[in-house]
C-alpha cells in the first residue's frame, strides 16, 4: 500500500481531511467573490467556477487513486502547493492578472478561463490528498474507511461554505478569508511532514508573505470588504466625495446635497410628485451612499433604502460624515423585501447593480416589475428605473427595456451623460389601468376606431380641441 511504511494515524488524517474540506470549499467560495467587482454575481458564472471546481475534483480523486510513493509526502506536498497557488489567485493581483490577459475574450469565457487555471488546481491538489488520506482513516474496512475519509472532508466543507461566506469574509473581509485558508494549508502541511525540509518552511513563508500583502492592499484600498462588496471613498481635488461599491460610482456627496444627474432627476419628480398632507413614501433598492434626498426637504419624504449587505450601514456613516443618513435600512435583497412587506409606496427607485454596469438579473424580469407595481399607491404610484446603457443599443439594455414596458404602460426615460459612453439611462413607469395590455392593432380587427371612439377622439361625433393639430 502507498505509504504503508510511513503511516499517518486515523485521528491525524481525520484532522488533515477536516482542514482540506473546509478549505476546499473556502477557496470556492472565495472565487465567487473575488469574481464578483470583475464578472458580477450570476448563474452563469456560478455555474461555470462550480463546474470546473467538480471536473478538478474528479481529476484530482482519479490521479490519487493511481498514485505510487509515500503518501505522507505527497500530502503534505499537495497542501503547500494548494497554498501558495490559492493565495496568489484568489488575491486580486490575480483576478486582476487573469482578467488582463484574457481580456480579448468574451466574459463568461473570461471566468471560464479563470476558474479553470486559477480555481481548478487547487481542487485537483487537495482531491489527490483526501484519496491518499483514505488509507489512514479509522475503520478497518476498505469501504468503512471510504466512508469516513469522505464524511470527514464533506463536513469540512460543510463548515468552509458556512464559515466563509457568513462570518470570515463578512468580518474580516476577502484578503483575510485568504490568508485564513492558505495558513491552515500550510500548518497541515506541516503537520503531516514529519521532518519537513527547509523547502517547506520556505514555502510557508512566502505564502505569507504574499498573504500579508494582499491584506494590507485591501486595508489601504478600501474602508471596508465584505461577503458581498468592496466599499472604497474617494475625495477630489473640489471636496467631492464618491463611494465606490465594487468598483462602480455608486454615490456622489458634496456637502450641498448633490447628488449624480439621474439621482436628481429622480429626486425632482418624486419630491414634486408628493402628495399633499402626507410625506411621500419611497423604497430605494440598492441603498448606495444613502444620498437619496440629501438636499431635499426632510419631511417631505419617508425613506426606506433595501440592500443586501448588513455591514453596509456603518459604511454610509463613514461616507456621509458629520451628517446623519436618513430613514430606515434593510439589510435583504429588494424583491424578497417587496414580498415580505405590502406596504405601499408613492415611489420605488430600482438602483441596485451586480457589477459595474449590470442590475442583477432578478431585479429585471417581468415577475420583478409586476411584484414592484403591486406596491406602487394607486393614485400615481411611480416606479423608477436607473440602467447604465452602452453607447450602442445591446441586447440586455433593449430587452431590459421591453419587459419593463411589458408590465407598465407608460414609460417616460431620460438619457444622462455622452452619448459616446456608458451612461444612465432613468425611467419613470407610473402606475395605470393599462399596465399590462398586450393588444396591438391589425388589419383583421378594426379596434384603432373602437378605441378611439372609446376616447372620445371620433371625427363624426367630436370637434377637434382649440390650437388641437388638423388631420389632413
Amino acid at each position: 500500500m502507498p505509504g504503508a511504511e510511513r503511516p499517518i494515524g486515523p485521528r491525524a488524517a481525520t484532522a488533515l481531511l477536516l482542514v482540506e474540506g473546509y478549505c476546499a470549499l473556502a477557496v470556492e467560495m472565495i472565487a465567487l467573490r473575488a469574481l464578483v467587482p470583475v464578472a458580477g454575481q450570476s448563474v452563469a458564472v456560478t455555474g461555470i467556477v462550480v463546474t470546473a471546481f467538480l471536473a478538478a475534483l474528479a481529476l484530482g480523486y482519479r490521479a490519487g487513486g493511481g498514485f505510487e510513493g509515500d503518501a505522507r509526502e505527497k500530502v503534505a506536498r499537495n497542501l503547500a502547493a494548494a497554498a501558495a497557488w490559492s493565495v496568489l489567485w484568489l488575491s486580486r493581483f490575480g483576478v486582476a492578472l487573469a482578467f488582463e490577459a484574457t481580456g480579448a475574450l468574451a466574459p463568461l469565457a473570461q471566468v471560464a478561463v479563470y476558474a479553470v487555471l486559477g480555481v481548478g488546481p487547487v481542487a485537483y491538489l487537495l482531491a489527490q490528498a483526501v484519496v491518499l488520506l483514505v488509507a489512514s482513516a479509522g475503520p478497518a474496512t476498505a469501504p468503512g474507511k471510504a466512508g469516513a475519509a469522505f464524511a470527514a472532508s464533506t463536513l469540512g466543507n460543510v463548515a468552509g461554505g458556512l464559515a466563509t461566506a457568513l462570518v470570515v469574509m463578512q468580518h474580516v473581509g476577502v484578503a483575510g478569508a485568504v490568508a485564513l485558508v492558505a495558513g491552515l494549508l500550510v500548518t497541515a502541511a506541516l503537520a503531516a511532514w514529519e521532518r519537513p525540509g527547509w523547502r517547506l518552511w520556505a514555502a510557508g513563508v512566502v505564502v505569507a508573505g504574499a498573504a500579508g500583502a494582499n491584506l494590507a492592499v485591501e486595508r489601504n484600498t478600501y474602508v471596508l470588504t465584505t461577503a458581498h462588496a468592496d466599499y472604497a471613498i474617494e475625495a477630489d481635488a473640489d471636496g467631492v466625495r464618491s463611494l465606490r461599491v465594487n468598483g462602480q460610482n455608486a454615490s456622489r456627496e458634496d456637502g450641498a446635497g448633490i447628488g449624480h444627474a439621474y439621482v436628481e432627476w429622480i429626486e425632482d419628480r418624486v419630491y414634486a410628485a408628493a402628495p399633499a398632507g402626507r410625506p411621500a413614501r419611497v423604497l430605494v433598492i440598492g441603498a448606495g451612499g444613502f444620498t437619496f434626498g440629501r438636499g431635499r426637504p426632510r419631511d417631505a419624504a419617508e425613506l426606506v433604502f433595501v440592500d443586501v449587505d448588513p455591514r453596509l450601514a456603518p459604511v454610509a456613516d463613514a461616507f456621509l460624515a458629520p451628517a446623519r443618513r436618513r430613514g430606515r435600512y434593510a439589510a435583504m435583497d429588494g424583491r424578497a423585501y417587496l414580498l415580505r412587506h405590502a406596504t405601499e409606496f408613492d415611489a420605488i427607485v430600482l438602483d441596485a447593480y451586480a457589477d459595474r454596469t449590470a442590475t442583477p438579473a432578478h431585479l429585471l424580469t417581468r415577475e420583478f416589475f409586476a411584484l414592484a407595481r403591486s406596491r406602487l399607491s394607486g393614485d400615481g404610484g411611480t416606479l423608477y428605473v436607473n440602467l447604465i446603457v452602452a453607447p450602442e443599443p445591446d441586447r440586455l439594455s433593449t430587452r431590459a427595456d421591453r419587459t419593463l414596458r411589458s408590465g407598465f404602460a407608460t414609460c417616460r426615460t431620460e438619457d444622462l451623460g455622452e452619448a459616446s459612453r456608458w451612461r444612465n439611462r432613468v425611467y419613470a413607469c407610473p402606475r395605470t389601468a393599462l399596465d399590462g395590455d398586450a393588444t396591438v392593432y391589425s388589419d383583421a380587427a378594426g379596434r384603432a376606431d373602437t378605441d378611439a371612439a372609446r376616447a372620445g377622439r371620433s371625427r363624426v361625433r367630436l370637434r377637434p380641441p382649440p390650437g388641437a393639430p388638423h388631420a389632413p
